[in-house]
């Protein structure tokens, strides 16, 4: 098979339920949310993301097992890691500390690129379980799969690409900072958009799902992905445990970023 180029390198998930001795090599995150420090590690930056890191996106810790559920709604947020996750490491993978394997391997792309991703790794070995028959917060691995486009579908790409020309105005990033620190509007805002986005797309999409269930996930991104990850929404973002990215790696290429 000829090899598949990836636009953005692939960047490591480790989960740690006690901290490493070697933690402060790493830069402790202080920022918005788990989607910004994958960023981060994107363009080099060694980041550890512990309990008190994370201090607009609600959600993630939960899906992260960085804090215990505390509310109803934060009590439906699944699948997600159990209470006890000490921290992250987040790196890009030719800066991953040495001697420590990744737990899940983040790969973004576009959607051409994503399935022959998928096609190589086959098919049948993708988080089915937790496909939905028609929305797609959670995978988006049937609309890849299928190639149909739905009504959910047409609408996430407008709307994705409406959030990422948002991100550019100023005072945007400042603004969403203000707001969604109040967990009402962040939950009135997740229904609304309940039904044309992907819902925490890098935290529980792409890494507490493919960590918990050892299979793959794609998905679309949410909107901290784009507003606050800075990822392209012409892109996709899958996980992979490390035990699949083993094979996967053989085929992929990429150039890392200085």
């Amino acid at each position: 098979m000829d090899t598949i180029q990836l636009p953005i390198p692939p960047v490591g998930v480790s989960v740690f339920t006690e901290q490493p001795s070697w933690v402060n090599e790493a830069q402790k995150h202080e920022g918005i949310s788990f989607c910004q420090a994958v960023a981060l590690a994107t363009n080099g930056v060694e980041v550890w993301v512990a309990s008190d890191s994370i201090k607009n996106c609600n959600w993630s810790p939960v899906i992260l097992g960085l804090r215990a559920p505390s509310t109803k709604f934060e009590e439906s947020l699944r699948p997600r890691l159990s209470p006890g996750t000490a921290g992250l490491y987040v790196a890009r993978l030719d800066r991953f500390h040495h001697g420590i394997d990744p737990a899940v391997v983040i790969v973004r792309a576009k959607p051409g690129t994503m399935r022959e991703i998928v096609d190589f790794a086959g098919w049948d070995n993708m988080a089915w379980d937790i496909v939905e028959d028609q929305r797609i917060s959670r995978s988006a691995l049937r609309r890849l799969f299928e190639r149909k486009e739905t009504w959910r579908s047409r609408l996430q790409a407008p709307v994705s690409r409406g959030l990422a020309t948002m991100r550019r105005a100023p005072g945007w990033t400042k603004l969403t900072k203000t707001v969604f620190k109040n967990r009402t509007v962040t939950k009135i805002f997740d229904k609304l958009i309940d039904r044309t986005m992907a819902d925490m797309s890098i935290c529980r999409n792409s890494v507490a799902i493919p960590y918990l269930l050892g299979k793959a996930n794609v998905s679309y991104y949410c909107t901290g992905g784009i507003a606050w990850g800075e990822n392209d929404p012409q892109t996709m973002t899958s996980g992979w445990p490390w035990a699949q990215w083993l094979r996967l790696q053989k085929v992929l290429r990429w150039r890392a970023r200085k």
